[in-house]
């Protein structure tokens, strides 16, 4: 998954060093220029003062008469030497002791290697002096100059080095805290999961506003979606209710009819498909936004209903954790155990036990002491696309109605024989939360 923050440091960071880069090579060009034109400018001051010294003396061309010259010019390899070429003629300053220079054109020279190897920086230019031509050449050491380059630059680099560090640092730092909003909505939208609030505060920067608005304004759509499904559901169920009912009045009276029996079959597998698609189309799912407050208190109302309906004739054995509020629709989940207990009442000779506990989710387990499925109904009962009618009598409808309702929240239904009862066990586990994308 790509990274914002670190795409966003890769390219400052990045931008970063091709500044200072160019910044180091543009400096460092611009302090041999300057170092450079400074050696030149003392070059030439060099040669002026040779050739007043030479313009003094006799037209003679003679080094040993020449006076008032700088003393680093008579020192042997001081790094300042000066060699004079007139006719076929050449003069050196006795710095260079036995050393030659090679013969040079007017104009700068660099790159030169001098006594015990040292690099030159040369000036040569032409004069007319008592009469005759003659070429200057002037050199100077510059593996000083060079050194005290070189360690200018290495300080700047370091120096820059230090600074790019810092800016990075400095960069990660102010990403970090401008996208500090996107990990508070994160944290509001996994609330919202959790059934914690019911929207997104709007209190957000103006770049990411117009997102949050857009989730908020999608979570009215769908709970209002969801409410017009669930109300053309009841008025479907009350506008189907009145002729079914009016149908099965009609065949109880016509029981002697030799068609009484398949269309009575017909008539409950119409009211069965019924009841299945209305309970799937009233399962909400896991819509943002969507939380059961009291669990406990609600199936404990369940089941003392459901105790009330058989008369007392099975005893519901209740074991509830204390399960805080879920993010589930309540009337999934009132449906789902709804279903659950009411099909495990059915077939139970008199002893029912239901247990909800939280584990990675919510896990209910529901037993009862009938006569169980083996495991080729069990199959039946939860193959994809059986259909109600080849189901067992009795489970089918509302284990197919538990499946859907399972299926909207990406868990799961287990069927197995209860050891402690003798008769059906369900397992329920879900997930109670989105699945990773």
């Amino acid at each position: 998954m790509k990274s914002l923050s670190r795409h966003l440091t890769i390219s400052l960071a990045a931008s970063l060093i091709v500044f200072f880069s160019a910044q180091a090579v543009l400096v460092g060009y611009e302090m041999r220029e300057h170092t450079e034109e400074s050696v030149i400018a003392h070059l030439k001051d060099d040669a002026q003062g040779i050739l007043r010294a030479w313009l003094e003396q006799s037209a003679l061309l003679d080094v040993e008469q020449l006076q008032h010259i700088p003393e680093v010019f008579t020192r042997p390899f001081s790094g300042h030497y000066f060699q004079i070429y007139q006719d076929d003629k050449r003069v050196r300053s006795r710095s260079l002791w036995d050393v030659e220079l090679p013969a040079l054109e007017v104009g700068v020279h660099r790159g030169l290697v001098g006594p015990e190897e040292q690099p030159l920086l040369a000036l040569c230019e032409q004069y007319v002096v008592h009469g005759k031509s003659m070429v200057l050449c002037v050199a100077e050491d510059t593996s000083a100059l060079e050194a005290i380059t070189l360690y200018i630059q290495k300080r700047m680099l370091a120096l820059s080095m230090g600074a790019l560090l810092l800016l990075v640092l400095i960069q990660v730092w102010v990403i970090r805290r401008g996208l500090r909003p996107l990990s508070a909505v994160r944290q509001e939208l996994q609330q919202l999961e959790r059934g914690e609030i019911d929207k997104l505060h709007q209190a957000v920067p103006a770049e990411i506003s117009p997102l949050v608005q857009e989730v908020n304004h999608l979570l009215i759509v769908l709970q209002q979606r969801l409410q017009r499904s669930r109300n053309a559901t009841g008025n479907l169920s009350h506008a189907l209710k009145t002729p079914l009912t009016v149908i099965f009045q009609i065949l109880e009276r016509r029981r002697d009819d030799k068609d009484f029996a398949s269309l009575l079959h017909q008539a409950k597998n119409i009211q069965a498909h019924i009841n299945r698609e209305l309970a799937r189309a009233r399962t909400a799912g896991q819509l943002p936004g969507g939380h059961w407050v009291h669990p406990e208190k609600d199936v404990r109302d369940l089941v003392a209903t459901l105790s009330a309906v058989y008369q007392q004739r099975i005893h519901i054995d209740l074991q509830v954790e204390h399960i805080q509020q879920m993010p589930a629709d309540r009337e999934d989940m009132m449906e789902l155990l709804g279903n659950l207990i009411d099909n495990a009442c059915k077939w139970a000779n008199g002893q029912v036990t239901v247990r909800m506990f939280e584990v990675d989710g919510l896990r209910i387990i529901i037993e009862d002491d009938g006569p169980g499925m083996d495991e080729e109904a069990q199959l039946l009962v939860l193959g994809r696309g059986v259909r109600l009618d080849e189901a067992k009598q009795g489970h089918g409808l509302g284990l197919s109605i538990v499946r859907d309702i399972v299926d909207a929240y990406h868990g799961d239904v287990e069927l197995g024989n209860s050891a402690a009862l003798g008769g059906l066990r369900v397992t329920v586990n879900l997930q109670l939360q989105h699945p990773e994308v």
